[in-house]
C-alpha cells in the first residue's frame, strides 16, 4: 500500500505533483513574537506556473526600521492591507492539494503554522520541501553557498530575489525545478524520494543512488555488492527499491557510510512472500558471510551438546557439529551458553564429567565430584555398565520429556535463594534458562522436521510447501551445510530454521497436508512455557 501525504500518494512521479512555492515577509524572526507583513505564493503543475497568490498584510504592530531597510515596506504601505486572519481562508484554498515549498522552509512554514494555530486552524502537514536543503544534496559542491540569490543565478531564474514575497516565491519555484531536473539523474523521481531527501541528515551518497533505479517495487531480498561482485550486505524488504534508496538519504551511522563507500552494485531478488524472503536472506548470509551483516559469521560460533553414545561410559560434550552416534541438543548461540546448559544437566544427573577416554574396564582415581555424590564414578568401578546405561537413558529421555528435570532444577535454584546463596542461585538460574530455551527450540524444530513434506496456507492464501522444516534447495540436492530435515539442524542452516520457526509461531498458518502429522510431546510443555516466562522477566 502506498503512503499518502496530504492526499497525495508518495509514489507519485514528480511531474504529476502540484507544488506551491511560498515566501513571507515578516516584522522579525520569531513566529510567536513577530507578524507577517506580505505573502507571495506561486503554484506549479508539470513545471508550468498555474496560479499566483499575493497580498500585503497588516501586522497590527509597527514594522522595525531594520526590516523597512531590508524589504522597503513601512507602516504606510501596510496600513490599508487586510489582517492575516482575513487572508488565511483564501490562502488555504490556494494551497489545497499542493506540496508546500520554500527556501529555508522552516522559517516560512513555522510562521504560517503559528498564524494558523492562533486563528484556530489545523497546521499544515509536515514536512515542507526546503530548496536550501535540497540544494545542499544536489548541487552543494558546485555552488559557493545555497542562498536563494546564488541559486537563482546558478539556474538562471526568471526572477531575482528582492526580499519581497512574490518575486522571491517565483525565484524559489524556478530553483525548485532546476533542482528537480538535476535530482532526477540522482534518483529523486517521486514525491517519496523528494520528501526523504529533504528529511535526510548528513551528506547522502547521491552519486550511487541510481544503483536502485532498476529494482522493483516488490518484496524480496537485496544484496549490496562490492569490487568483483563480492557480497557486502544482505537484507530483506517489503519494497526493494524504496528500502535500498533509503540507505542513500544521509544515514549518519559509520557502518552505513562504510558499506556505501564499498558498494559498486545492488541486486534485488523479488520473493512471493515474507517467509520466502526470510529463508532466502538466511541462506545468502550463510553462503556469502557478508562483512556488513552482524550475522555474517556468527553461525560459526554455534555449538551443540552431545551425549556421546559411542563411548563405553558416555558423557556430555560441547561440540561444533552434530555428528556421530549420540543424542544432541542445540544449536546454542555460543559455546558459553552451551556450557551453561551442560552444567544444568550435570547438576541433575551424576554422569561422569572427566574428559579422559574410558574403555569398559578402565580404572583410575576418582575426582572430588565422586566424594560429593555428584558422579557415579565408573572410573573406580562404583557402578556397573547396566546401571550407568540406565542413567544415560534417563538423561536422553529428559531431553524430549523434560518435566521432571525442569522441576528438579527449579527447586534447586529456589533452595539456593532461600539459603541466601545468591551467587549460586543466579548461576543456577542462568543454567536453567540456557537449558530451557534450547529445549523449547528443539521441541518446535522437532515437529517442523519430523513430518517430512508439509504444506501450510499463508495469510495471503498461497500454499507453501516445506520439506524437512524449510524450503528444499532450488536444485533439490543436499546443501553443503547438511541435508534438509537433519535433526538437529546443522549450524550452517540454523538461522534459516530459526526464521521458519519464528514465522510459524507468529503467523500460525493452518497445516493443509503433512506426510506425518506434526506432534509435540505433552510432558514438559507447560513447565517450559511457565519457566521461560519467569526467567525472561
Amino acid at each position: 500500500m502506498l503512503a499518502v501525504r496530504d492526499g497525495i500518494e508518495t509514489d507519485t512521479p514528480l511531474h504529476l505533483v502540484t507544488f506551491c512555492a511560498v515566501d513571507l515577509e515578516t516584522t522579525g524572526g520569531s513566529p510567536n513574537a513577530d507578524a507577517i507583513t506580505e505573502i507571495g505564493a506561486v503554484k506549479y503543475r508539470a513545471g508550468e506556473q498555474v496560479g499566483t497568490f499575493h497580498s500585503l498584510v497588516n501586522p497590527g504592530v509597527a514594522i522595525p526600521r531594520s526590516i523597512t531597510y531590508l524589504t522597503g515596506l513601512d507602516d504606510v504601505d501596510v496600513a490599508d492591507a487586510p489582517p492575516i486572519e482575513a487572508l488565511l481562508p483564501p490562502l488555504l484554498e490556494f494551497l489545497d492539494g499542493a506540496v508546500f515549498v520554500a527556501h529555508n522552509a522552516r522559517f516560512d512554514f513555522g510562521f504560517l503554522n503559528a498564524a494558523l494555530r492562533r486563528a484556530g486552524y489545523e497546521p499544515l502537514p509536515p514536512p515542507p520541501v526546503c530548496t536550501a536543503k535540497l540544494a545542499r544534496r544536489v548541487v552543494g559542491p558546485d555552488v559557493a553557498n545555497v542562498r536563494l540569490e546564488t541559486l537563482a543565478r546558478y539556474f538562471r531564474a526568471s526572477e531575482r530575489p528582492a526580499h519581497r514575497a512574490l518575486p522571491d516565491a517565483e525565484a524559489c519555484g524556478d530553483v525548485l525545478h532546476g533542482l528537480l531536473d538535476l535530482g532526477g539523474r540522482l534518483g529523486i523521481l517521486t514525491l517519496g524520494d523528494l520528501i526523504a531527501s529533504v528529511r535526510a541528515r548528513g551528506q547522502p551518497h547521491y552519486a550511487k543512488i541510481r544503483l536502485a533505479d532498476r529494482l522493483p517495487h516488490a518484496p524480496g531480498v537485496y544484496l549490496f555488492r562490492g569490487r568483483g561482485g563480492r557480497v557486502l550486505y544482505v537484507g530483506k524488504a517489503t519494497d526493494l527499491r524504496q528500502r535500498v534508496k533509503s540507505y542513500f538519504y544521509g544515514d549518519e551511522r559509520r557502518s552505513i557510510a562504510d558499506l556505501l563507500a564499498q558498494t559498486e552494485s545492488v541486486e534485488g531478488r523479488p520473493c512471493p512472500g515474507e517467509l520466502d524472503a526470510l529463508v532466502l536472506e538466511s541462506r545468502l548470509i550463510a553462503r556469502h558471510e557478508p562483512p556488513h551483516n552482524r550475522r555474517g559469521k556468527t553461525w560459526r560460533r554455534y555449538a551443540y551438546l552431545k551425549v556421546d553414545l559411542a563411548e563405553a561410559w558416555p558423557r556430555i560434550k560441547v561440540v561444533r557439529e552434530p555428528k556421530g552416534r549420540g543424542a544432541f541438543l542445540g544449536p546454542f548461540p555460543t559455546t558459553a551458553t552451551a556450557r551453561l546448559a551442560q552444567e544444568a544437566l550435570e547438576d541433575a544427573f551424576p554422569i561422569r564429567r572427566c574428559t579422559r577416554r574410558m574403555a569398559a574396564g578402565t580404572r583410575f582415581s576418582a575426582c572430588v565430584l565422586a566424594g560429593l555424590g555428584r558422579c557415579m564414578a565408573p572410573c573406580q568401578g562404583r557402578v556397573g555398565p547396566e546401571r550407568y546405561e540406565e542413567l544415560v537413558r534417563s538423561l536422553v529421555r529428559s531431553l524430549s520429556s523434560p518435566g521432571g528435570l525442569l522441576e528438579a532444577l527449579e527447586q534447586r535454584m529456589h533452595r539456593l535463594g532461600e539459603a541466601e546463596r545468591f551467587e549460586e542461585a543466579a548461576l543456577a538460574r542462568d543454567r536453567l534458562r540456557a537449558l530451557a530455551e534450547a529445549l523449547a527450540r528443539a521441541r518446535v524444530e522437532g515437529w517442523l522436521l519430523a513430518p517430512g513434506r508439509m504444506e501450510v496456507r499463508a495469510p495471503d492464501g498461497r500454499r507453501i510447501v516445506l520439506q524437512g522444516g524449510s524450503f528444499p534447495p532450488e536444485d533439490g540436492s543436499r546443501t553443503e551445510d547438511g541435508p534438509a530435515g537433519a535433526f538437529p539442524c546443522p549450524r550452517g542452516r540454523a538461522d534459516e530454521y530459526a526464521a521458519v520457526r519464528s514465522w510459524m509461531g507468529r503467523v500460525r498458518p493452518p497445516v493443509v497436508h503433512a506426510d506425518v502429522p506434526p506432534a509435540e510431546p505433552v510432558d514438559g510443555g507447560a513447565a517450559l512455557a511457565r519457566l521461560l516466562t519467569m526467567l525472561r522477566h
